[in-house]
Parts: C-alpha cells; structure tokens; sequence
C-alpha cells in the first residue's frame, strides 16, 4: 500500500473515531471547550481522505498536525486535571497522526526532487 492510500485509511479510521466518541460519549456539549475543535477536526480528517491526490497528501499533513495539536493540548488538559491514565488513548491518536505526517512529508519531498517514489492516485501508472 502507498503512503498516500494508507494516510488515507488512518484518516478515515481517524474521523470514524472521533464521530464516534463526539457521538457516544455526549461531548458535543455547550460546556466542553473542545468540542467545536474536535467537530472541526473530525470533519477535516474526512474530507481530506477524499481528496484527489494532488490536494490529499498537503492537505493530510495540516489535518494530522492540526490533530496532534488539538489530541496534545487535550491530553495535557487530563493531565492538569490529574486524570492522565483517562486520557493516554490519545496516545496512539497522536502517534498515527505523527507517524503519517512525517511519512506523506517525505514522500512528497522525493516526488518533488525527482526519486521515483511519487504519490499518485493508484489507477494511474507511473511515468518513467
């Protein structure tokens, strides 16, 4: 599986979580302050998976790193509040973002120096 496609999946498995939990869990709520961020950030996740490839991988590497940001910051709220042990299932939320965003970063910047290991959607061939 390419890096693109597998950024792709995480995304999307990604978003299906976070809809989930926003869902479930009744966090969509006037008082909780990270509920529009969480929405938000459910709702680029998604839409960047379904992006043509050309504006996928860009737009993969902001919504992981708006993730890691928001999946931190909500991690050091639990920590502050003394209930870290709660809040260590963002840790591989925050790992998966990490890890894919560095993946896309360097894919991108070998298509963009000319090595052959380009994203491309995968019905197209590539071009030697």
């Amino acid at each position: 599986m390419d890096a693109l496609r597998t950024a792709r999946v995480v995304a999307a498995i990604q978003a299906t979580v976070m809809a989930v939990f926003l869902a479930a869990s009744g966090a969509l709520r006037a008082d909780n302050p990270f509920a529009v961020p969480d929405a938000l950030l459910t709702l680029l996740l998604a839409v960047a998976a379904c992006l043509p490839a050309r504006w996928a991988a860009p737009s993969l590497i902001f919504s992981f790193a708006l993730a890691v940001g928001v999946w931190t910051v909500s991690l050091s709220h639990y920590a502050v509040r003394g209930d870290l042990v709660d809040g260590l299932n963002h840790l591989p939320l925050v790992a998966s973002a990490v890890v894919q965003s560095v993946v896309l970063a360097r894919h991108l910047s070998r298509s963009r120096t000319g090595r052959p290991e380009e994203i491309r959607p995968h019905n197209v061939p590539a071009t030697t």
